[in-house]
């Protein structure tokens, strides 16, 4: 009983704490070299897979989310009835899902952007 909680325990810790990014953030709203103000909509988060072959720089299937960030906002923005993003955080990298996955089909490898933010009107 004691090896099954012990590996229960070591199983959740590796989900908590697996998965890699790297984090990118913009405090201001100064991404487009301009000044961001308005009136706060509340705060937003998007996350947004995608499936790559060798880097996520050289060929991925589909559309790249980390180059089309306005796209994968969209949404989230009308939602709150905002158009524009401060004290904004990127992580790209991989979750631990993206990473059984890609250990299992050794071709393909998966991928996770996800952006959070303070939306607002401008």
């Amino acid at each position: 009983m004691k090896k099954i909680l012990l590996g229960l325990i070591i199983l959740a810790a590796a989900v908590a704490l697996s998965g890699c990014m790297t984090t990118y953030t913009a405090t201001d709203g100064n991404l487009a070299y301009a000044s961001v103000t308005g009136e706060a909509r509340g705060d937003i988060a998007v996350d947004e897979g995608y499936i790559y072959i060798i880097h996520p720089s050289l060929f991925v299937l589909g559309d790249n989310p980390t180059e089309q960030l306005d796209i994968i906002l969209e949404p989230a923005l009308t939602a709150a009835d905002a158009n524009a993003v401060t004290n904004m955080t990127i992580r790209d990298g991989y979750t631990f899902v993206d990473f059984i996955l890609s250990s299992f089909v050794p071709f393909l490898s998966w991928g996770t952007v996800e952006v959070e933010g303070a939306a607002i009107q401008q």
